[in-house]
């Protein structure tokens, strides 16, 4: 296989890869990347989708007419698998995309794009889709590993939690620092095995916090159990029996991310995860901010509100009278 065949089979398998999988995590995605392998080269595009249609004025404007995002990059020694670019200047912010590229050593420059869905709770587990895209494509062309085409499309198809989890570790690391005890791959499991689980045929209800173990102290517990009967988070039916005292009220349950701990209602420390169980679906919550959403044993980028184009569409569509029509409208 020559050199330039296998860095065109490199972008294509991790590209198919990632709309793959954004489209299970979010609705049907496109995805493009801008790049240019070496230092010399003219910056090139794979966008088969035609993602970026339109936007061609910001994009000869930041990688055409201008040559910083190329004079100013890191010095080749100096560089990690990824150095990412800063915000402004080289990331341009198209409207309806995502973005989210750098320099390496094995890819001189890459940037890559998706769509911004409307109903999206944050953009921040999209973005860490994107940074390990970049990071994949760099590591294979880098160390020309021709066994790995094939597999980081596959890596990628399947990599909604661990975008969740890298968004919520960077976040609590950039809040908190580096020393925290919460194990967020452990916290996402139950979240989905306590929202699987019905209890008497009703799904569960009900809010669960997770807070750092050393911020427990902050908090006033309306009930606190004792050490040793503590239930392990990773016992879902106990979980959610204990769902039922906080169902439908202001009371939540609070563990340290290995036990339940107590029921409050006081306001959660500093960079505590919420979950927000509410029957067949849910949210998760940082600080309050929507994370993403869970239903039917998954993560999702929706907010789940009624999307008032979709609304106007199912309308226009249904067979109404015009007056009945225009007092729906």
């Amino acid at each position: 296989m020559g050199k330039s065949s296998f860095e065109t089979r490199c972008i294509f398998d991790i590209l198919d890869g990632l709309r793959d999988g954004l489209s299970h995590f979010s609705p049907p995605s496109r995805a493009a990347v801008l790049y240019a392998l070496k230092p010399e080269d003219p910056i090139r595009i794979c966008d088969p989708d035609n993602l970026l249609e339109g936007h061609e004025p910001k994009l000869e404007e930041v990688y055409l007419d201008s040559e910083k995002w190329r004079r100013e990059s890191p010095e080749t020694r100096d560089m990690k698998v990824l150095e990412p670019v800063p915000t402004a200047d080289y990331r341009p912010q198209l409207a309806g995309l995502i973005s989210y590229g750098g320099w390496s050593s094995g890819v001189f420059f890459q940037m890559w794009f998706t769509e911004h869905h409307p109903d999206i709770c944050s953009v921040g587990p999209t973005e860490r889709w994107l940074e390990y895209a970049a990071r994949l494509l760099s590591r294979n062309i880098g160390t020309e590993g021709a066994a790995t085409i094939g597999t980081s499309g596959y890596v990628l198809q399947e990599y909604a939690t661990h975008a969740v989890r890298d968004y919520i570790v960077d976040e609590r690391n950039i809040r908190l620092g580096w020393d925290t005890h919460l194990r967020i791959f452990t916290i996402l499991d139950a979240v989905l095995g306590i929202s699987k689980t019905l209890e008497e045929g009703a799904w569960p209800r009900g809010q669960l916090f997770f807070v750092e173990p050393s911020m427990l102290h902050q908090i006033d517990f309306l009930a606190l159990f004792p050490p040793q009967e503590r239930p392990g988070l990773k016992n879902f039916k106990h979980v959610r029996k204990l769902l039922l005292a906080v169902e439908n009220s202001d009371r939540k349950l609070v563990s340290d991310g290995q036990n339940i701990i107590g029921i409050s209602t006081a306001e959660m420390p500093e960079s505590s995860i919420g979950v927000d169980f509410q029957g067949s679906q849910g949210f998760l919550t940082l600080d309050g901010e929507f994370v993403c959403s869970f239903g039917d044993g998954s993560f999702n980028s929706s907010n789940r509100k009624a999307n008032l184009v979709h609304l106007e569409e199912a309308l226009l569509e249904y067979s109404l009278e015009p007056a009945i029509r225009l007092d729906l409208f």
